[in-house]
């Protein structure tokens, strides 16, 4: 058996019926530690991209319940596992349903590339950080320039740090390539995130036919809420197809945001998880 293994083991064997997402941390981190015994929390900390007070916080009971990708973060390190589709699978309890509810819906097969990288959820707390990333993770990546006319010297400041930290990298032709071409976030940093680039929407340019806008509404059942969610779920996996088609790609930085919710208060009853 490997250290996951044996650590995921341990995590599961102490889990109770009342064992909560900072229960089965402590224990997991626990048992990390004492296999690693020159191993100070702090340096735990450093290393898996959580900040050190939380990790404290943790380990003295002491305060909520950690935000989704602090623990995508800790978990994805204690168990040597970047690739979100398999780190899923790896865990149980309560700490996977957090993972599951928070990630799971991009997950779209077993072949999917996309990862955790912590320190990508900390500088995404960074609106024009997370803009200018995202540009250069496109396969054309994206140019000192190109920065310069969409965010200005904020931009130009913002981008010279991640290049500092080895986050946006340049190649032969000076074009600019973030570090990691795939990654995710949690459902909550995406909604905040979702906002920005919405605002790039530009109804003025609708003639140009470049972009799309429909915002449709109606009182729904159950079955016509799965049904709209599924033809949506195939839409975006069409779409995900024909963005990494290498004959289909090119200069034009675009996005796409497939988006449905309740208008107003989700119903008090018992989950289904067709609302989800």
């Amino acid at each position: 058996m490997n250290l996951s293994q044996r650590e995921n083991s341990h995590s599961n064997e102490k889990q109770t019926d009342s064992q909560t997402v900072n229960d089965q941390l402590r224990d997991m981190t626990s048992a990390y530690l004492n296999t690693h015994p020159g191993l100070t929390l702090n340096a735990l900390a450093g290393r898996s991209g959580v900040p050190a007070t939380t990790m404290r916080r943790l380990m003295q009971n002491n305060g909520g319940e950690l935000a989704p990708h602090s623990v995508l973060a800790l978990v994805s390190y204690l168990l040597k596992e970047k690739k979100i589709s398999l780190l899923l699978r790896k865990v149980q309890g309560p700490v996977a349903e957090l993972l599951n509810k928070s990630f799971n819906q991009f997950i779209f097969d077993e072949e999917t590339k996309h990862e955790m990288h912590s320190d990508l959820n900390t500088l995404f707390q960074d609106r024009t950080c997370y803009l200018i990333y995202k540009i250069a993770a496109n396969a054309c990546g994206t140019s000192v320039r190109e920065v310069r006319d969409v965010f200005g010297l904020t931009g130009l400041q913002k981008l010279q740090e991640m290049a500092d930290k080895g986050l946006i990298l340049t190649d032969d032709n000076d074009r600019l390539h973030a570090r990691d071409k795939n990654f995710s976030v949690d459902l909550a940093l995406a909604h905040k995130l979702t906002h920005s680039l919405v605002d790039f929407y530009k109804p003025k340019d609708v003639e140009k036919g470049l972009n799309l806008f429909y915002s449709l509404s109606e009182g729904m059942s159950e079955e016509g809420i799965k049904k709209i969610k599924d033809i949506e779920l195939s839409a975006v996996k069409k779409i995900f197809e024909v963005m990494n088609d290498e004959s289909m790609q090119g200069s034009i930085p675009y996005f796409a945001i497939v988006l449905s919710d309740i208008l107003g208060l989700t119903p008090i009853k018992e989950s289904t998880g067709v609302l989800q």
